[in-house]
């Protein structure tokens, strides 16, 4: 066998040795989805890199993304409307960053600064209106 056929199968080996598989972890009493729970690889070397959770009417109420086992990067949280309800930033499992907490109607109302884990600022947003 020439060495150019397995040149051409390698990259799809790679592709399907990285897949994300997605799962229903756990669903509301209606059927629908609460939690579906995304890994990538397979059998006991699959990790979780996502995780998304679903109110009862179907919309979204939080995702957010893993690195190593724990949060990392953006995790978006939604009211029962589909509305933003807050934005935490994570890396590699505490909160560092911008938080924002926004109101019912989409308004940021406050931000909440985070060092590696540590709050070290809180603006209140409706004070300086």
């Amino acid at each position: 066998m020439s060495p150019r056929p397995l040149f051409a199968i390698l990259p799809l080996l790679v592709l399907v040795g990285c897949s994300t598989h997605k799962y229903t972890a756990a669903s509301h009493p209606n059927g629908k989805p609460e939690v579906v729970v995304y890994m990538k690889g397979n059998g006991e070397d699959a990790v979780k890199v996502m995780e998304k959770v679903y109110y009862p009417n179907g919309r979204l109420e939080y995702v957010g993304r893993f690195e190593n086992g724990v949060e990392h990067g953006e995790w978006m949280y939604y009211y029962e409307t589909g509305v933003k309800k807050y934005v935490e930033s994570w890396e590699n499992g505490v909160e560092h960053g911008i938080h924002y907490d926004y109101s019912p109607d989409g308004q940021v109302y406050r931000e909440l600064h985070y060092d590696h884990g540590r709050l070290v600022k809180e603006v209140d947003l409706t004070k300086t209106k």
